[in-house]
């Protein structure tokens, strides 16, 4: 689903606030599982100024080729590994396509059944280093790994447990996120040992009280791949963290009085019309990835989400206008990230395509793209990158 923002927009401004002693107190709670050897980086939200800069230097757009066995239902997830696009589809495919950085496809995975080898309810899914792909059937509680080559051969993994995301960290450790028991999370965070087949739990969720499946998520996901690092948000705090291994460490703090406390969200539970619509507090981070030069996060704050970019050299962190970039159609959820560029995806609609033709600049190239890009087309990555 593309969450699209009309183009009259209000400049958002925030008031500096001191941040509440809750966000003090998270910081604390640190399990022995964290590794603390990694100096986490504080920033007040609250205080970064607005600003009414452009920070998006270059566009490209990559329409993916149209074959029988390309054909696009959603784009649930998306990620970038070994200069490919590896695209989950959980509606009409229910598999992974996979097309080259210039959009040409190569090929798909497609198991679904319930035999050696398939799976049932693709969830999530991941790719490593070498191109094996990693499919979560949490129907039946297993992970199983394809060989990039030959999709045939095949090992699985028996978890034994339900969840709702994972990432493969290397060769032996595989983090699992949201690991439910009778109904409620158990664990926000746990690494899987493919030596040993164990479970070992390395976050517990803050909220003691609340039933996260009665609140809305703000995100499709929490944990974010860039390259071979991973990152993992966890809900209604300040807390990012990065993934090692079998440890995590807090990477940052992005501190505000504008996250949820708990005896607000007791309120809000079971209530998503009024969660949806509050304007006060940041429902989730919904993007969190690294590039060369810096960091990208994204807010879901209502009704207009707030970007964040965070510099490696000072680490400084500054807003990003991104709202009234008419060369992104109107596509401000971030899915991925490739390289130097940040992805988000487009699907075809007359509007759009209008839209597109009037942006000021436009390549011949790309206009005859814009112009060819019909109903029966896949949806189009849009790559754009900032500059720092």
């Amino acid at each position: 689903m593309h969450m699209k923002w009309p183009k009259p927009l209000l400049t958002i401004i925030l008031l500096p606030l001191y941040f509440l002693l809750f966000n003090i107190l998270f910081l604390s709670c640190q399990p022995s599982s964290k590794n603390n050897s990694t100096k986490s980086m504080n920033f007040l939200l609250d205080t970064v100024q607005t600003s009414n800069i452009n920070p998006v230097c270059k566009v490209k757009y990559l329409p993916l080729e149209v074959t029988d066995n390309s054909l696009i239902g959603s784009i649930d997830k998306i990620l970038y590994q070994n200069k490919h696009f590896y695209i989950l589809d959980k509606s009409a495919n229910m598999g992974v396509l996979i097309f080259n950085e210039n959009g040409k496809f190569i090929k798909s995975l497609y198991k679904l059944g319930e035999g050696p080898g398939e799976y049932i309810a693709p969830i999530d899914f991941d790719v490593d280093a070498t191109g094996n792909i990693y499919i979560a059937d949490n129907a039946r509680q297993k992970i199983i790994r394809y060989n990039a080559n030959d999709f045939e051969k095949y090992d699985e993994m028996e978890l034994g447990c339900y969840f709702m995301e994972f990432a493969v960290i290397d060769e032996e450790h595989i983090i699992i996120s949201e690991i439910y028991d009778q109904g409620r999370i158990k664990d926000k965070l746990a690494v899987y040992s493919r030596k040993d087949g164990k479970i070992q739990s390395l976050l517990k969720s803050t909220l003691k009280e609340i039933d996260e499946q009665k609140v809305p998520r703000g995100s499709s996901h929490y944990l974010y791949r860039s390259g071979d690092k991973v990152y993992f948000y966890q809900r209604f705090t300040p807390e990012i963290y990065i993934l090692n291994g079998k440890t995590i460490s807090l990477m940052a703090n992005i501190l505000s009085d504008k996250y949820f406390k708990e005896v607000e969200l007791k309120t809000l539970e079971g209530n998503p019309q009024s969660f949806m619509t509050d304007m006060k507090h940041i429902k989730d981070i919904n993007a969190f990835y690294e590039t060369a030069d810096g960091y990208f996060c994204s807010l879901s704050t209502f009704p207009l989400p707030q970007f964040l970019g965070i510099s490696k050299t000072g680490n400084n962190i500054y807003n990003l206008n991104l709202i009234k970039e008419d060369r992104l159609l109107g596509n401000l959820i971030i899915n991925g990230v490739a390289g130097n560029y940040l992805i988000c995806t487009s699907d075809y609609n007359e509007e759009t395509v209008n839209a597109a033709l009037k942006i000021n600049g436009l390549d011949e190239n790309t206009a005859q793209m814009f112009a060819n890009w019909n109903e029966d087309s896949n949806p189009l990555l849009i790559l754009f990158q900032l500059q720092h």
